[in-house]
């Protein structure tokens, strides 16, 4: 009996450690939808760092390269490939010295068994090589897009723009974040992101 109980105890235990480390991995991640627009955001705040990823509905970002000169096609390229909006932003209260350092090149996705980065770009950019993208629509192409490398200065720096993850219209994925805090490598997963569909709204 004695060794009964001292078994149910170990599993009870087991179980709860269990428990509390696959609430770590989600700790400091939060998602709320959008009443009205139906768009998803994840909001990530850990370690002095706040990131949000809010989705972008493909027409969103189609219209918004169209309208800097971008090419039907090109433009298709860029909204088919699930681009959300990021927010990266220090929260680190005054009298805490501590910077952010982010570099998207060490971001890693999660697509059911297989790992990918994230494209970056300066690898959109220069597929246009030797195509018709003028000066203007690729300088408006890069003050669009969240920075590749960038570091938040405390108090409250903060700086936004699109991520491109390069996957299809409905494609659910993880994301497995870094980033710097004062030189030490931090990490955390935001889990269970999905690509908005490509839905095109009925005319009024």
């Amino acid at each position: 009996m004695g060794n009964d109980i001292k078994l149910c105890r170990c599993r009870a235990l087991s179980l709860a450690i269990g428990v509390l480390f696959s609430a770590s991995l989600q700790a400091g991640v939060s998602s709320t939808t959008n009443p009205e627009t139906k768009l998803t955001g994840w909001k990530l705040s850990q370690d002095g760092f706040e990131l949000e990823l809010i989705q972008r509905l493909p027409d969103q970002t189609r219209a918004f390269f169209l309208a800097r000169g971008f090419s039907q096609k090109l433009a298709d390229d860029i909204a088919l490939s699930c681009v959300f909006q990021g927010i990266g932003r220090n929260i680190f209260k005054s009298g805490e010295n501590k910077s952010i350092s982010v570099d998207l090149r060490n971001w890693q996705l999660q697509v059911g068994s297989k790992t990918r980065s994230i494209k970056q770009k300066e690898q959109w950019d220069a597929e246009w090589d030797g195509q018709a993208v003028s000066t203007a629509s690729r300088i408006a192409y890069r003050w669009a897009t969240f920075p590749t490398q960038q570091t938040f200065e405390p108090v409250g720096d903060y700086n936004w723009g699109m991520i491109s993850f390069d996957l299809p219209p409905g494609t659910r994925f993880d994301v497995h974040v870094h980033w710097l805090l004062n030189g030490s490598p931090q990490q955390a997963w935001v889990r269970n992101v999905h690509c908005p569909a490509d839905i095109h709204p009925e005319p009024q």
